[in-house]
């Protein structure tokens, strides 16, 4: 053992979910750990023009590799990443994988607004959170889902349609991570919508061989939605479970992802966020 202490090295059969509340500040004597991080991780951080932003994408990614080396353990910085072929072109663009030696493990990252979603699981997964949407993006975006999406979208009262468009969203957007084929699919192409879609039920059915579903943010005011999906005969989570703060900026993180479930995020520390 490296000292990385965690859950099971491999969720075999299940899915885990994780989420971490992004720093908005970074504590000036208590830095990111960025050494961790690959040359191409830190010129992705380096291109951001505002600190903001470039605080939240490397807590995601420093995040991302403390939750795997708890997985495999390794060290964070051991972790290499590639990329699996695409399923549409044959091109290395598909979905993101550790270059491990005989891992079946799959992850999938998410994060928006200050918040960062992760699933790994034994088969492939994705995950999708988002800002709760504006109600133009909603009239914007509609038109290119699924009619069937569509025609429940209108049947939504009006007061009610941002969420629904977002945990629609939040569905279709993470299961074309897991798929591997991302936005380059067409939206109109998968029906995601609330139907349950059994084989012989009328209307639609989602897509067979996968569990999606909405993801609990952990509070009673809406202001994300999230969503996460997963290929195979594998067992759902209970909850979701929370990420300490300290995982980020600790030296050595053993001892940090113990199960932390929802409702809540763990306490915060102090001025680490706003």
């Amino acid at each position: 053992m490296t000292g990385y202490a965690g859950p099971d090295p491999v969720p075999r059969g299940r899915l885990d979910l994780w989420m971490l509340r992004q720093p908005w500040t970074e504590p000036p004597a208590d830095p990111l750990v960025t050494a961790e991080l690959d040359e191409r991780e830190r010129a992705r951080a380096a291109a951001f023009s505002l600190p903001h932003d470039r605080l939240l994408y490397l807590s995601a990614h420093i995040a991302l590799r403390r939750v795997l080396a708890a997985y495999l353990d390794v060290r964070p910085g051991e972790i290499r990443f590639t990329r699996e072929a695409c399923p549409g072109c044959g091109e290395a663009h598909g979905r993101p994988a550790v270059a491990y030696p005989d891992t079946p493990l799959h992850f999938s990252l998410s994060h928006s607004n200050g918040l960062a979603l992760f699933g790994v699981a034994t088969e492939p997964v994705g995950v999708d959170v988002e800002k709760l949407p504006a109600a133009e993006t909603v009239e914007l975006c509609s038109s290119s889902l699924h009619p069937a999406e569509q025609e429940e979208l209108e049947r939504s009262a009006s007061r009610e349609r941002q969420l629904a468009f977002g945990r629609l969203w939040t569905r279709k957007e993470a299961y074309l991570k897991g798929l591997g084929t991302g936005l380059g699919r067409s939206l109109s192409a998968d029906y995601l919508g609330s139907g349950p879609g059994p084989a012989g039920a009328e209307g639609p059915e989602r897509p067979r061989g996968w569990t999606v579903d909405n993801v609990s943010c952990g509070s009673s005011h809406v202001v994300h939605v999230a969503a996460a999906a997963v290929r195979g005969d594998v067992a759902w989570p209970e909850a979701v479970r929370w990420l300490p703060a300290d995982c980020l900026y600790a030296p050595d993180p053993a001892g940090l992802l113990a199960p932390l479930p929802l409702p809540g995020p763990p306490p915060v520390r102090a001025a680490a966020w706003a």
